[in-house]
């Protein structure tokens, strides 16, 4: 008979959810508008797109790297 301690760990739904929300991303974009002078020396606005990923959730802004990771490793 196995006794709880070699029976294998099963991991906790929610928590599995939890740390997923807190690393899950979602691409974005935004416009950087800079001034600039043209020949005749009048400024002109010009604009760039700028595409990166992003914390999907605004709460997960607020948690480092780091800590995910130690929860990650302490729940999964």
């Amino acid at each position: 008979m196995a006794t709880p301690n070699q029976m294998p760990k099963r991991p906790n739904k929610l928590r599995q959810q939890i740390v997923g929300d807190l690393i899950h991303t979602t691409p974005s974009s935004w416009e950087r508008k800079t001034l600039s002078k043209n020949e005749e020396g009048k400024e002109v606005v010009s604009t760039t797109k700028v595409t990166n990923n992003a914390l999907r959730y605004a709460l997960a802004q607020n948690v480092s790297e780091e800590s995910v990771e130690r929860l990650a490793r302490r729940w999964l």
